[in-house]
């Protein structure tokens, strides 16, 4: 697209949202866009594959009988951007799976809206996709497909969900993951779901020696987590899953089975990084020790026996609501809070992804690396933050930083009345798991490297930054 094209996109966009979109469409009626030849191939590439029966969307958006009663709202959501969700900053970073439309592509909707959302010529339009089964592995077959054995029943009405389930792998040797995937019987009503393996020790009451891997989290939106090429994440021997969904029930009965699905590098290949998930919470995280003393006394009236001449063992007897309980975020009534969080790269690593996580207050929420000069580096932004849509944010490259790089992440909630999503301003909010709750949590997916692997890598980019022409 040509920088004249472009601003002119940019023109008509802005006098559509102002309301100038009729005058715009009087031009012309052989320009007039039409469902056919220009509203629906954009819906087949960032609309249908949510869009359908069977899933959590509304409505379903795959042919102009179900589209033309939604065009108004249609307009309105894609104007603004809050349609397809891709909440972030597009000005910023280039990412895997982009949905998010260009201006022109919104020019064209609103302009067909404008029009009178006309059909066309049925002969424009493009095949009909052939969109994956809700039960089918977007990345090919996996080598690996572990199970709810029981399951949860899901009314059509009450409280939010949070059971869990304990399922053995059967895996009976170290592997490393390329990829990873959920799928759920229960696309109406599953907000989000983690999948967590462990390998406890041989002495069962040998708290201290158990080795946990998040595998990965189920949200509307996200396919699964496709690592890249030569990094992975380990799945050891012995594995137990532990299935941790959070459901919403959405008007109809259904029973939820989900099941992990994985696809690993073949036997004996040791990709050349490990990747490893690590959640940069508000108020309390990696860095714990900053708030030992809080912690030691939250354990001490728990009753555990702490060990007086060496480290609090924090591992295993810590439970996430323990941890919810030391968080500090605190969220006044009628005001928008701001809270952070600092993380610090103790070795060099790349940063594969973001994905913030926040509950109705949630408005906003940025990631930035710190480096050792003091510059700052925004990897993300994500401003029209919307819980519902727990999105990961995958960079196209991982970003590079040597050891000593701080990772720093920002959220604020929005607690007023100008918060749509707000269920009540007058209320104090503080951290939790419940949904009428808060949390500040900022996902990523690392892969830690030597100060070697680090000097090859950087030489690399550098590289490939010297001479564009030479990128694949």
């Amino acid at each position: 697209m040509n920088r004249a094209h472009t601003a002119v996109g940019l023109l008509a966009l802005a006098l559509i949202v102002g309301g100038a979109g009729p005058a715009i469409a009087a031009g012309n009626a052989a320009d007039t866009p039409t469902f056919t030849k220009d509203v629906l191939p954009i819906l087949q590439r960032s609309c249908q594959h949510c869009h359908r029966p069977g899933t959590a969307a509304p409505m379903a958006l795959l042919t102009y009988e179900q589209v033309r009663p939604w065009a108004r709202a249609i307009k309105d959501r894609v104007t603004t951007r809050q349609m397809p969700p891709w909440h972030l900053d597009r000005s910023i970073g280039v990412y895997r799976d982009d949905p998010s439309l260009s201006d022109d592509e919104i020019v064209a909707i609103a302009s067909w809206v404008d029009a009178g959302a006309p059909r066309g010529n049925p002969e424009d339009a493009p095949p009909p996709l052939d969109l994956a089964g809700l039960d089918e592995w977007v990345y090919g077959e996996p080598d690996l497909i572990v199970a709810m054995k029981e399951g949860f029943d899901i009314p059509a009405e009450g409280p939010d969900m949070f059971p869990s389930e304990i399922v053995d792998s059967e895996l009976t040797e170290d592997r490393y993951m390329k990829w990873v995937q959920v799928l759920t019987t229960a696309n109406c009503c599953l907000h989000h779901e983690h999948v967590y393996a462990f390998t406890q020790a041989e002495d069962p009451e040998d708290d201290d020696d158990v080795d946990t891997v998040h595998v990965t989290e189920y949200v509307m939106g996200n396919n699964g987590d496709y690592f890249p090429d030569d990094t992975g994440k380990l799945l050891k021997a012995g594995s137990r899953f532990r299935f941790a969904p959070h459901y919403h029930p959405w008007g109809e009965e259904v029973h939820a089975i989900s099941r992990v699905g994985i696809k690993f590098y073949p036997r004996g290949v040791v990709p050349a990084l490990e990747v490893t998930s690590h959640r940069i919470r508000t108020g309390i995280g990696d860095d714990w020790v900053l708030n030992r003393e809080k912690v030691e006394d939250l354990l001490l009236r728990q009753g555990v026996d702490l060990p007086l001449d060496s480290e609090t063992p924090l591992g295993p007897f810590l439970t996430e609501g323990s941890v919810n309980s030391l968080a500090q975020l605190s969220i006044p009534p009628y005001t928008v809070a701001r809270s952070e969080r600092f993380f610090r790269l103790e070795r060099p690593a790349i940063i594969i992804n973001f994905q913030p996580h926040m509950h109705f207050r949630g408005s906003r929420m940025l990631l930035e690396a710190i480096h050792a000069d003091g510059r700052r580096q925004v990897l993300t932004d994500v401003p029209r933050y919307e819980q519902i849509w727990q999105l990961t944010y995958t960079y196209k490259e991982p970003h590079l930083f040597p050891a000593g790089t701080i990772l720093h992440s920002v959220a604020w909630h929005d607690n007023t009345a100008a918060n749509k999503h707000n269920p009540d301003p007058s209320a104090w909010i503080g951290w939790g798991s419940r949904t009428m709750d808060d949390m500040g949590n900022a996902w990523t997916d690392i892969a830690f490297m030597t100060e070697e692997q680090y000097q090859v890598r950087l030489k690399e980019k550098l590289d490939r930054l010297a001479n564009p022409t030479n990128d694949p």
